[in-house]
């Protein structure tokens, strides 16, 4: 893992280990209250939407294709020491595309074994994926190592994969270690063409709050995931 100069004080798995803890409560604790409503999870999705640039550009279709079809996506998470750049976690490759309607089986192997606590009140620890209001995505199961979860504690979340125009939101926990990497599957449909902006929602980044760096730029902790 990243020295703490490298990493922005990450909070690591092994010995001597990290304060990458910027935010949030000091104990390990649940996601997030279950009263915790939908209209919360929706009006915090909008506002970090609107916080970024370039966020999506989506039009209303119909499912192309059946359910029925599966499509196999992966992406990997390497430490700044494994990808060359000290300090700069990158998801690999940095975005994917699959058919509208499509069963999407997205893997992602996380290498980190450092947090990155979200704050107490913080939804992105929670799954997020299937909305009756609006439609567009359907699913949005998780698994950790192969079992389901519905949250992760907002203390052990390592990254998340959030797209904030679908309500989609992966949170990862840390990996046991940077050799021995946690597994997460997450299954989804998406059921309007579009390019959608996907981000990393936790502090993995450099700089005091853990916002920088990586965290802003596309190819690292963000990019585009394509529906057609």
């Amino acid at each position: 893992m990243d020295t703490p100069a490298e990493s922005g004080a990450r909070t690591g798995s092994r010995a001597a280990p990290r304060a990458r803890s910027r935010r949030g409560g000091g104990r390990h604790g649940r996601a997030l209250a279950a009263s915790a409503g939908a209209g919360v999870v929706v009006a915090a999705a909008l506002a970090l939407s609107g916080c970024t640039s370039g966020t999506s550009s989506a039009t209303s279709s119909t499912q192309k294709v059946s359910a029925n079809t599966v499509i196999h996506r992966k992406m990997v998470i390497e430490t700044g020491k494994m990808d060359g750049k000290p300090g700069w976690p990158r998801f690999i490759p940095a975005g994917f595309s699959a058919p509208a309607g499509a069963t999407i089986v997205l893997t992602i192997v996380n290498y980190d074994d450092g947090t990155a606590p979200l704050p107490p009140t913080s939804p992105w620890g929670q799954v997020w994926g299937s909305d009756a209001t609006f439609g567009a995505v359907t699913g949005g199961t998780e698994l950790v190592n192969g079992s389901k979860v519905t949250a992760i504690s907002n203390q052990l979340v390592s990254h998340t994969f959030e797209i904030p125009a679908l309500l989609v939101n992966i949170p990862i926990p840390a990996a046991s270690s940077s050799s021995h990497p946690v597994t997460v599957t997450y299954t989804f449909r998406v059921n309007k063409t579009g390019t959608f902006l996907w981000i990393c929602a936790a502090p993995c980044g450099s700089g005091s709050a853990g916002m920088g760096g990586a965290m802003g730029a596309n190819g690292w902790m963000r990019g585009y995931v394509h529906i057609t």
